[in-house]
């Protein structure tokens, strides 16, 4: 037991070093290859995982109590160690840097490829507390879910310290047609918000558009960041051209984020190519930007952007390169904040750690993680609005378009 432990302490090392030669986006990992700065490399290079601190010492020792005097059975080998890996990350201080175990790590790898039972919405962490954001028209979506209700329990199970975004998700989950009772904070709501919802097949929403009634103008609405947005993006892109609108609305509010780099480049590209989208900072200081692609597919066609508190991630970098180009302006709320970077590194046991590598910064090297991006024209959109079917954040958008301010 004991050498297990050891080999997987001396495993989980080399992975630490490992984690320093390069840094990925959020969800892109199982699908692209990235590249660290040349001296992050050179620094993994030079270590090797026979390089154990002198304090891990201090875990032996506790072994060696643990398994001498413990009265109630040890569990699993499995379940200390991942439980002494978590320990580890929790004391990091960083909410996205946490482990998944095989099961939730296994739907982590084809959440973005394909259908499941579930209840339509991304699970995240929002100041130390697991939120939610709800996919448009989802399931939790019809339910009244808003983006960054607090998780408080899923059934009769309160929330524990130790419950991740990943392992809510997997308790979210279950059959098409069964039920899931939620317990919900909702910020300014005095009394716990309690709902059912009946999971359905969940066919992941990425390109919406249409021509706004009574209006030369386009709308595009992409509600997710998966491989297939950039090609449903050029369609959407296409259709709404036939039309030859006065400008087009983008909508990416409620969008969660999803996979990088290649979506949020090609989008960005249709308005401006070849223009800085983000910054991705490392721990030694250097960085690395990426350019929009050279599609342009829009022409010289004005647009603007909608946003909200549910836009995240991928979409806050598509917002964040928008905004920093003075080219047009953010219309909504204020975003998420979700600019942080994590590498996903899988172990022997095909649970997966998730390192924070790197920070994500605006072109022009503006915050994103917890702060998120502040609206060019800051509209509300209240639970009253949604209610009557009334969009003031749309309207003021045709309103800038019509006006250009």
């Amino acid at each position: 037991m004991a050498g297990f432990l050891k080999a997987i302490i001396i495993l989980m090392l080399s992975l630490f070093v490992a984690m320093l030669a390069f840094a990925a986006g959020f969800g892109t990992n199982y699908f692209y290859s990235r590249n660290a700065p040349a001296s992050v490399v050179a620094s993994a290079s030079a270590t090797t995982s026979s390089q154990i601190p002198d304090k891990f010492g201090l875990m032996w020792e506790s072994w060696n109590v643990l398994k001498d005097q413990f009265y109630y059975d040890i569990p699993a080998k499995n379940v200390l160690v991942h439980g002494m890996i978590r320990g580890a990350l929790q004391s990091l201080g960083d909410p996205h840097t946490i482990l998944v175990e095989p099961a939730p790590a296994q739907q982590e790898a084809t959440s973005l490829q394909g259908n499941y039972g579930g209840i339509g919405a991304k699970v995240e962490v929002s100041k130390g507390q697991i939120v939610l954001l709800p996919f448009p028209d989802g399931p939790a979506d019809k339910a009244g879910i808003l983006p960054g209700d607090r998780v408080v329990k899923i059934g009769e199970d309160e929330l524990k310290p130790e419950d991740t975004p990943d392992s809510v998700e997997t308790k979210l989950r279950g059959e098409v047609g069964s039920t899931v009772n939620l317990t919900l904070n909702r910020i300014g709501v005095p009394d716990d918000i309690v709902v059912d919802i009946v999971r359905q097949e969940i066919d992941i929403p990425t390109v919406q558009y249409r021509m706004l009634d009574g209006t030369d103008y386009g709308y595009i609405q992409v509600t997710l960041e998966s491989g297939d947005t950039p090609k449903e993006f050029d369609k959407a892109l296409a259709e709404v051209k036939k039309n030859n609108p006065k400008g087009i609305v983008l909508d990416l509010r409620n969008n969660p984020g999803g996979l990088f780099p290649d979506p949020a480049l090609e989008i960005v590209g249709q308005f401006l190519p070849n223009v800085p989208v983000v910054i991705e900072k490392y721990r030694d200081g250097t960085e690395k930007t990426y350019n929009s692609k050279a599609g342009n597919g829009a022409g010289d066609i004005p647009f603007v952007v909608l946003v909200n508190s549910g836009t995240a991630s991928a979409a806050e970098i598509i917002a964040g390169a928008f905004l920093d180009s003075g080219k047009t302006a953010l219309i909504g709320e204020r975003t998420f904040g979700k600019g942080s970077v994590q590498g996903l590194y899988p172990l022997s046991d095909k649970s997966v750690l998730h390192i924070t590598t790197a920070k994500w910064l605006t072109p022009k090297g503006g915050e994103i993680e917890g702060v998120g991006l502040k609206p060019n024209i800051q509209i509300p959109l209240t639970p009253e609005d949604a209610a009557k079917g009334i969009d003031p954040q749309l309207d003021r958008a045709i309103l800038y378009l019509t006006n250009g301010k």
